[in-house]
Formats: structure tokens, C-alpha cells, sequence
């Protein structure tokens, strides 16, 4: 069998520049590290001051109206947030100033077409949406409104791909900050006068916020060596990113029915308490565990597309991209367990303790996540559509097939069962394609610490169940000394 380890001497002959990229990946980390933290707050700010003086129907309308309008805007876009972030870095990296130039233009121009198209869909269909979601035709003009965001939004996802491809990764920072935080302060002012008619205008203020802070924090480095296009060269142009978006929007909605499917089953069998449970967990899981993966993807991905042609950079990259993230995401986990209880009574209510267990053994899975998804990486980096798909079909299935058997036997905690099996499936296929379809390999400190980092989790939930509190702060304390001097040879 074919070994999958970077071979020694290969390595050594690395230029420097090469290998030590440690350096920016942390970097990149702390700023977008920070980013997730500020979003998440001003997320719950302005959830806590709709519930405060607006109350249960604000929140509702919010979750009501913005659920409607991301699913519009996710299928009319098609995917190019992320989807031209590879051919912007490609295009960057080996082509001319002409040449990039053109191709942000291509960005710009596809932009422009889908947040048009998305706010043409949503007028039309506006009395369909207003029947399915509030079931009468009351709501009809504040979906025609809102259709002005579908358009904002594109154009702002159109910049952020252009910065995350550029490597501007300070002004796709500020942008993202700026945008979020002026935005929530100018619909708090509405939230207090208007009640729940400043919904749709807080909506569309927000948005018009997040994209005058795109827009004035845009890549405008090349603005003047652009040349002009014909329709069909921005067709021809675009149809690459594009293809490949149409695949990730597929799995996007492949995604969102599969969930919609499940939470309507709990509802079903469980009842809407069991819905509340999942979903907080879920969501904590999430919130949680993006606050390093999101912040490593941001530099990751368009580092990993300028490479994704060399088989040494790109097991080189991959490589150090596992270790870092479990570097920080072992004691991060481990930390997370001991302060659960905890963690769950500042966010919501003692009610929630339930979901304990549940999360605990959620949050040991995100360690086997984060392995899967920096070789999943690789799929989009090299552009195939086709495989990424796949790889989501069949983490969909192995969801299904885990989370109704795990909670019909285990109840709640069942949850956190599933969520590992589910990942642990996940990174066996995605490992496939990684080592067999791509012939790529990994070193072997990418194994160790995913061991240790299972190992030492699993000993501190073990401990935290037989009611050994002193235990498990033994084992976060190693955790973290671990992880502190693993940290100190990154940055040397």
C-alpha cells in the first residue's frame, strides 16, 4: 500500500518562504478569528433588542422574513461567493494586471446579473411567499421590498470574493466588521420608535450597510486597467466559476431540505420542545467551532486554489492546516466541555441543561470536522463541481441514516452520537478522494493529533460525567499546555 507521508527530504528542499507559512495562517486566524466573535455578538444584540421592545413577533418576523429572502438569495446566486474565490486566486497569482483585472470585472458584471435576477424572482413570486409563510397576502409588499437586499447582497458578496481572492484579507475584515456593526446601530434607533413596522426597514438598512461598507472597502487596485467586455466574454469568462457554483448551490439545497426534513420529523414525533433542543445545540456547536474553521477557511481557500496544480504544496499546506487547527481546536474542545453547564446558563436558561451530553460529544466531533474539511478544501480548490456534490450527497445520507436511529435510541444525546458518526463518515469518503482520486498524502503529526485530540476530550468528558470535576480540569490544563508549546514551534 502506498504510503501517505510527505517524504523528509522533500521538505528540506523547500525554500524557507515556502514552508513556513505558520506565520500567516495564524495571522489570518486572529483577524478573522475576531471578526466571527464581533458578528456573533452584534448578531445577538440585535436579536436581544427586537425581543426587548418588540418582542416574540419581531423576532419571529426577523427569522420569518430573512429565512425567505436567504433561501432566494442563495439559489440566485448561485455560489459565487466562494465559487469565483478560486479563479480570482489563480488569476492573481500567475496571470497579468490586465488579466486580473478582467476577470474582477467578470466578478462584478455576474454579480450584477444574479442580485437582479434574485430581486426579480422574489417580486414575482412575492404573493407565494406572503401565502406559504404567513399564510394571507398582508406581507406581500414588505417581500417586494425586501427583493432591494437580494441585490445588495450580491453586489457585496461580489466584493468579498474579490478581497478573499486579492489576499486583502485586512479590508474583507473591516469590511465585514464595519458593515455588521453600523448596521446594527442604525436599526436600533428603529427598533425603539417603530416597532415591529421597522422590520422590513431595519432589514433593508442593514443591508444597504454591509454593502456601502463592501463597496468603500472594494479592491480598487486594478480599476485602471480594466478593458471592456462584451456580454459574451463575461459569459465565457464567468461559465467556469459559475459551473462550479451551480454544483455548490445544489448541495446548499440538497443541505437545507435534508434539515428541514429532520426538524419536521422531531416536530412530528418529539414535538416543537425536541425542535428547541436540537437546534441549540446545533447552532452552539456551529457558532462554536466557526469561530477557528471560518477564520482559517478565509485565507485558506485562496491560498490552497493558487497551489492546487503542485502535489508537494498542496500536501504541504494541507498538512499544516490540520495541525493548526487542531492545535487550537483540541483545548478550545476540551475547555468547552468542562464549562458547559456553564456556557449554556449565560446563553440561555437552565431548561437547556438537557442538551449537555448532547453537546459534549458534539463538540468532540468537531476535531474529526476539522480534518475532513481541510481535505475537503481540496475539492473546490481543484474545481470539481462533480465531487464536491457527491461528497455532500453522501454526508446528507450518512446524516439521515445516524440522527433518526440515534435519537429514537438515545434520545437528546443521541445527537451527539450522531454528530460524530456522521463526520467520521464524512472524512473516510473525503479521504478517499484526497489520497486515491487526487493521489495526494499527509504527514503523519495530522493522525497524532487527531488521536491525541480525541483521546484527551474523550478523557475530559469522561470525567466531567462520574462527577470528577478536578479530573477534567487536569485534562484541559494538559490540553492546553499541549497545544501552548505546539503553538510556541509554529510561530518560531
Amino acid at each position: 500500500m502506498e504510503s501517505h507521508i510527505i517524504p523528509t527530504d522533500l521538505i528540506s528542499k523547500m525554500p524557507r518562504k515556502q514552508i513556513n507559512i505558520s506565520h500567516t495562517i495564524i495571522k489570518a486566524m486572529g483577524i478573522f478569528g475576531g471578526v466571527q466573535v464581533i458578528s456573533i455578538l452584534c448578531s445577538i444584540i440585535r436579536t436581544k433588542l427586537v425581543a426587548m421592545w418588540i418582542g416574540p413577533a419581531g423576532v419571529g418576523l426577523f427569522a420569518l422574513y430573512n429565512s425567505a429572502t436567504d433561501m432566494i438569495g442563495n439559489i440566485s446566486g448561485l455560489g459565487i461567493r466562494n465559487s469565483s474565490v478560486r479563479d480570482i486566486s489563480i488569476e492573481s497569482e500567475t496571470c497579468s494586471r490586465e488579466r486580473i483585472a478582467t476577470i474582477l470585472s467578470v466578478v462584478r458584471r455576474w454579480s450584477w446579473f444574479l442580485g437582479l435576477a434574485g430581486a426579480i424572482i422574489i417580486i414575482s413570486i412575492a404573493p407565494i411567499l406572503s401565502k406559504i409563510t404567513f399564510g394571507d397576502d398582508k406581507h406581500i409588499w414588505g417581500f417586494v421590498a425586501l427583493s432591494v437586499t437580494l441585490l445588495i447582497n450580491a453586489l457585496a458578496n461580489g466584493e468579498y470574493a474579490i478581497l478573499q481572492g486579492t489576499a486583502r484579507l485586512r479590508r474583507l475584515a473591516h469590511s465585514t466588521t464595519w458593515g455588521v456593526a453600523i448596521g446594527v446601530i442604525l436599526s436600533a434607533p428603529l427598533f425603539y420608535y417603530f416597532k415591529i413596522d421597522s422590520i422590513i426597514p431595519a432589514l433593508i438598512i442593514y443591508s444597504v450597510s454591509c454593502g456601502a461598507s463592501a463597496w468603500f472597502f472594494r479592491n480598487k487596485d486594478f480599476s485602471s486597467d480594466k478593458k471592456n467586455l462584451t456580454a459574451k466574454d463575461t459569459f465565457n469568462i464567468g461559465k467556469g466559476f459559475i459551473k462550479l457554483g451551480i454544483f455548490m448551490t445544489c448541495s446548499d439545497i440538497i443541505t437545507q431540505i435534508t434539515f428541514y426534513g429532520f426538524v419536521a420529523y422531531l416536530n412530528h414525533n418529539g414535538g416543537t420542545d425536541i425542535v428547541g433542543y436540537y437546534q441549540t445545540g446545533y447552532t452552539l456547536i456551529n457558532k462554536y467551532a466557526a469561530l477557528i474553521l471560518s477564520a482559517l477557511g478565509v485565507e485558506y481557500y485562496p491560498r490552497l486554489a493558487k497551489v492546487s496544480g503542485s502535489v508537494i504544496k498542496t500536501n504541504m499546506f494541507v498538512t499544516k492546516e490540520i495541525n493548526i487547527a487542531l492545535t487550537f481546536l483540541v483545548p478550545i474542545v476540551s475547555l468547552f466541555i468542562v464549562c458547559r453547564e456553564l456556557i449554556i446558563n449565560i446563553l440561555f436558561t437552565p431548561q437547556f441543561l438537557i442538551i449537555s451530553q448532547y453537546i459534549s460529544f458534539a463538540i468532540i466531533g468537531t476535531l474529526i470536522r476539522a480534518v475532513s474539511w481541510c481535505m475537503a478544501f481540496v475539492i473546490l480548490a481543484r474545481g470539481n463541481g462533480k465531487l464536491f456534490l457527491m461528497a455532500e450527497i453522501i454526508s446528507t445520507i450518512a446524516f439521515i441514516i445516524l440522527y433518526i436511529p440515534c435519537y429514537q435510541r438515545w434520545g437528546i444525546t443521541g445527537f451527539g452520537y450522531a454528530f460524530i458518526g456522521w463526520y467520521l463518515i464524512y472524512a473516510i469518503f473525503v479521504a478517499y478522494i484526497y489520497f486515491n482520486k487526487f493521489n495526494l498524502s499527509l504527514k503523519s503529526s495530522c493522525l497524532k493529533w487527531l488521536i491525541w485530540g480525541l483521546a484527551i476530550s474523550s478523557a475530559t468528558l469522561f470525567f466531567m460525567e462520574i462527577n470528577s470535576l478536578f479530573g477534567a480540569i487536569i485534562c484541559s490544563i494538559l490540553a492546553v499546555a499541549v497545544s501552548c508549546f505546539s503553538f510556541k514551534r509554529f510561530i518560531l
